[in-house]
């Protein structure tokens, strides 16, 4: 009897590094997405000189789409708005900047075994760059 309790204590103890590692390849995964779309909304925003209210919608829409378990409130947008041209010399008049979050909800499989909070429990994507426009100078 005392070898059985022994042999499931070692096994509770073992099922967290495969959990673990499940679930950071879930958030790989997310995190790939969420570079993915970000990537396509910046290319949209480099042809057009600027992040139209359009493609900031289709951003957070897309986000929304892709990732369920957030909400509009969730995701930080903050972009150029104002139309950049390009000027063949490489400075800051013709950067379009963007700086775009979301959350991490999960980050340690089984936060109570460790003694970790839920609110310790998470973090924030961020994708930050920027682009060059596209949109020749009057």
């Amino acid at each position: 009897m005392k070898n059985f309790l022994a042999g499931l204590a070692i096994i509770l103890l073992l099922i967290v590094f495969p959990l673990q590692s499940v679930l950071e390849i879930s958030n790989e995964r997310r995190l790939q997405k969420f570079s993915d779309v970000v990537y396509e909304a910046a290319q949209t925003a480099r042809l057009d000189g600027y992040f139209k209210q359009e493609t900031i919608d289709r951003l957070k829409q897309d986000l929304i789409n892709e990732f369920p378990d957030l909400s509009e409130s969730d995701i930080y947008i903050n972009v150029t708005t104002t139309r950049k041209y390009r000027t063949y010399v490489f400075d800051d008049r013709e950067t379009i900047n963007y700086d775009v979050r979301i959350p991490i909800r999960k980050i340690v499989a089984v936060p109570a075994f460790w003694g970790i909070s839920d609110s310790d429990n998470k973090a924030t994507a961020v994708r930050s760059s920027f682009v060059l426009s596209e949109v020749p100078a009057p």
